[in-house]
């Protein structure tokens, strides 16, 4: 069962809908519009098959952890937020963002709840959708926000 949240009921003008997936959802899941995808996979793993029908896909690799442990760990970091602020202003009249992980339950509404942050979006329904958020990747992608001028 597709387990969903986005930021908000209807998004205003100039917002877009964000929908947070697991990997075999967003795997299964077909644009009906203007969309574009943030795809993250753990380090050892293949990228997921998303459609071809997105805009565009950022695809980013990095493990669902908030502090080092082993010396292969890749820790979310200020690249990692830089490429989705890029990413994000590069598509600025989208219909729909579609973020998914492994799960979809810790770092894909991380970064749903920084995107939303950076342009002052409503976060309560991803918030109590999604209680096990990545804390540091979100502190990231704020930290990340106001070093660059977000909102």
């Amino acid at each position: 069962m597709r387990r969903a949240a986005s930021a908000g009921k209807t998004p205003t003008a100039g917002t877009p809908e964000i929908i947070v997936l697991s990997r075999d959802d967003a795997e299964s899941y077909e644009p009906r519009g203007r969309e574009i995808c943030i795809s993250i996979f753990d380090p050892d793993a293949e990228p997921a098959r998303v459609s071809p029908r997105f805009a565009s896909v950022l695809r980013l690799s990095f493990d669902d952890i908030i502090e080092l442990g082993e010396s292969t760990d890749i820790l979310f970091a200020r690249d990692h937020a830089a490429a989705i602020g890029r990413f994000i202003d590069d598509w600025p009249a989208v219909d729909r963002i579609v973020i998914h992980c492994n799960m979809g339950v810790s770092r894909s509404p991380a970064v749903a709840l920084g995107l939303c942050d950076r342009h002052g979006w409503a976060t309560a329904k991803i918030e109590r959708s999604h209680p096990g958020w990545n804390r540091l990747v979100r502190a990231v992608m704020r930290e990340s926000s106001t070093q660059t001028g977000g909102a």
